[in-house]
Order: structure tokens, then C-alpha cells, then sequence
């Protein structure tokens, strides 16, 4: 079976690792306090995300003591964040520029850290890092191979020489941290409170070799992970869900993006036609049928909306040099709700990267265009605003930045 160009980027982006770099300076006692306080403002963002959309997870790191803690008063519902329609141009250029990210970022050429104003050193270039804790865990490459650890505040692992993975995803609310790891002989799919607060959901999958690699997508209730499984013969995927006790396959989707755990829906490729062009479908991970709820051949679908309102669409043809094209749709009828349409040079490359929802009403994506690149936030009401982030100098080559946890990218 010859590989399409999407297989081929499906080995590609299970393959790559972060190129090592030399050791960054850093203040032990800073790293700490830094880390903590975006674990406080963190907190925080989750509690008036949690108000927002009436979820009912616990955030990460809030603790209720004694009555004199709590309100009676349950807090006002937010209203739906104001949505735009049509085409919005998206000139990262002429942007205004804003703040710092809502979500967190690892630069790979300068090691670091990135989440709001806060900026931390790190010893390495992580493939992924989340706050566990007043720890961390981290894919690290070690000698061309990622492996899963848990750091301390200093960075250094505590928990010995770590597990070959495949990377970290991150639940909406920031409460779960999933990961698939090869114990030898199998692979086990991995499911931990961020906080600590509860034993890890661990399923382990049947006796496989580590070439069939199992990546988790995302979450599809407060118990599911979404997964996939490469064949190490042909490299095509299987997507299948878990839940600690074991797990069923989702049949149709050959290339799982995105989980959705507030409507248990997700999105993937669901065929690649002659033209290596594909088509996507949104379907009910919980059901289990693989019957679309709608489906696309215009576009991969590869982020939802933490509500699952929205799902992003991307050009229905992903190469390295990422996607042209990006549109916000209905999660619910597939309906286009806007179109962002990048402005660049006129020779050159433009095309994004990754994606990664700030929260139900904006997102971050890496861009290029042409020979420089950025940090861009798109609303959904149509703004458009460039992070503030210097990325000036860089390789055109190299995409210096990364989110730090499991996002939709090419």
C-alpha cells in the first residue's frame, strides 16, 4: 500500500522530535514561585471557565475548607461569547499587538516557558511540559526517543528514567493530563488528575510492539480518553476510546484530531481520496457507531471549542508547510461561521501551524508568512491581534514555538 501525503504526515509528526539544545540558566527558587503563581492564575481561569459553561469538574489546585469558604450564592452564568460571520482577513503584519498567550507555549530555540506575562527558563527544549502540581510532567527527548517523566520544581525527573510515549493531551479545564506509554511489552493509556487527587486510570491495550504507537487525542467524558493506534506496516491508524477498565474501537475515523468531553463528540479523517485531498466527519465517541453526525470533504476538522460549540477547519490538504486555509464551524450542522483568511506576501509561504483554544471565544495559531512568523489570536467575534512574542530573527525554516500540551497541528 503506497502512502498518501496525509500517512506520510501522520509517521512524520509521530517521528519528530525536538532537536536538543544547550543548558538555559535559571534561578531554582524563581522557577518555583513562577511555576506556582501560573499554577494560582491558572486556578483561577478555570474556576470562571467552570462558571461560564456549568462544567462540573474541580480545578486544578482549589481546595474548600470550612464553611466560611464558600458562598451560598452560586455565581451568574457568563453569557455565549459574541460570534462573527463571513470572511475575516487575517494580516498578522498590521495586528495589533497584544498581551502574552492564554495558553501555554514552549520556544524551542531559547528554552522556555511561556504562559501569560510569565516566562520560565528551561535546562531543555521539552517536546511537552504541564504543571503537575508543584511538579511537572514532560515528554523528553532522550537520544532521539520521547519518554514520559515526572520533574520536580528544578526540573529533575523523580520518577527515574521515564517510559517511551508519544506526548502529552491536556483536557479543556486543564483537571486531566492523558498519555500513552510502552511498558515493554504493551501499551498503556494513561489518564491522571492534574492535582494529584485520584489514582490514575491506566488501561493497558494487548501485547503489541512499541513500533505500533498509540497517540491519545483527547477527552470524550469525565472518564474516556480518545486514542489511535498506528499500524507499523502500512502506517495507517485506528481510533479507538478508553476508560481504565478497557477499550472499543470508533470505526470509520482513520485519523482522529479532536475530543470534545462536553458533548462526547469528535472529530477526524474519515477517507483520503485519489487526489490525496481527504474528507472529515464529526461522529459520537460515546455511541461508539462511527455513523457522522455530519461530515465535509472541505475541510480537516482538527480543534473543537472547549463548549464544543465550534470545531476548526482546516484546508482539506495539510502539507509541512501547514495550512492555508482556517474557518470556524457549527460543531452541531457543520455550518461555515466564519472564514479567517490569511494575508501574507504574495511569494511565499503561508500557511498555520497549530491551534489551541484560549477559551470558548478565541484561539492562538502559529503562522507563517513568507519568511517571518507569529503568534496570532482569532476571535470569534473577528478580532485578530498578534501575541506578544518575539520571534524576529528565526529561521524560516524552524517553527520556534509550540504549545506545550497536545494541540491541533500539522
Amino acid at each position: 500500500m503506497n502512502e498518501t501525503p496525509l500517512e506520510d504526515q501522520v509517521h512524520d509528526a509521530l517521528h519528530r522530535r525536538a532537536d536538543g539544545v544547550q543548558r538555559a540558566p535559571f534561578d531554582v527558587t524563581d522557577v518555583r514561585t513562577r511555576a506556582r503563581r501560573i499554577q494560582r492564575r491558572r486556578t483561577a481561569t478555570v474556576v470562571a471557565s467552570v462558571a461560564a459553561v456549568l462544567a462540573i469538574a474541580v480545578p486544578v489546585g482549589v481546595t474548600m475548607v470550612g464553611s466560611a469558604q464558600r458562598s451560598d450564592v452560586p455565581p451568574a452564568p457568563q453569557p455565549p461569547p459574541a460570534v462573527a460571520s463571513g470572511t475575516i482577513r487575517v494580516d498578522a503584519r498590521s495586528a495589533p499587538v497584544e498581551g502574552g498567550p492564554g495558553v501555554p507555549m514552549i520556544n524551542v530555540v531559547e528554552p522556555t516557558y511561556v504562559d501569560g506575562d510569565e516566562s520560565i527558563p528551561l535546562p531543555e527544549a521539552y517536546d511537552s511540559l504541564v504543571p503537575y502540581g508543584d511538579r511537572w510532567i514532560a515528554t523528553v527527548n532522550v537520544e532521539g526517543d520521547q519518554t514520559v517523566q515526572v520533574l520536580d520544581a528544578d526540573f529533575q525527573p523523580v520518577d527515574g528514567d521515564g517510559r517511551p510515549t508519544t506526548g502529552l493531551t491536556v483536557s479543556a479545564d486543564e483537571s486531566r493530563i492523558a498519555w500513552a506509554e510502552y511498558d515493554g511489552s504493551r501499551w498503556v493509556v494513561v489518564d491522571r488528575a492534574a492535582d494529584g487527587s485520584r489514582e490514575d486510570r491506566r488501561t493497558e491495550l494487548p501485547p503489541a510492539p512499541e513500533d505500533a504507537r498509540v497517540t491519545t487525542v483527547g477527552f470524550v467524558s469525565d472518564t474516556e480518553v480518545l486514542a489511535s493506534r498506528t499500524d507499523p506496516v502500512d502506517y495507517s491508524l485506528s481510533t479507538f476510546v478508553v476508560d481504565g477498565s478497557g477499550a472499543s474501537d470508533l470505526p470509520g475515523v482513520v485519523r482522529p484530531w479532536a475530543a470534545s468531553a462536553a458533548t462526547g463528540m469528535a472529530a477526524g479523517v474519515t477517507r483520503v481520496k485519489a487526489d490525496n485531498s481527504s474528507c472529515s466527519a464529526v461522529v459520537d465517541a460515546r455511541a461508539r457507531t462511527g455513523e457522522p453526525l455530519w461530515s465535509t470533504c472541505e475541510h480537516t476538522l482538527v480543534s473543537f471549542s472547549p463548549d464544543g460549540a465550534y470545531v476548526v477547519g482546516f484546508a482539506n490538504y495539510l502539507t509541512g508547510d501547514g495550512s492555508p486555509t482556517l474557518a470556524i464551524l457549527d460543531a452541531a450542522t457543520g455550518e461555515e461561521v466564519i472564514d479567517f483568511d490569511l494575508v501574507g506576501p504574495r511569494l511565499g509561504i503561508r500557511g498555520i501551524h497549530e491551534v489551541a483554544w484560549e477559551d470558548d471565544g478565541s484561539m492562538l495559531a502559529t503562522l507563517v508568512s513568507g519568511s517571518d512568523q507569529f503568534v496570532v489570536r482569532l476571535g470569534l467575534d473577528g478580532t485578530v491581534e498578534r501575541v506578544d512574542v518575539d520571534l524576529s530573527g528565526v529561521d524560516p525554516g524552524v517553527v520556534p514555538i509550540k504549545f506545550a500540551a497536545s494541540q491541533a497541528g500539522t
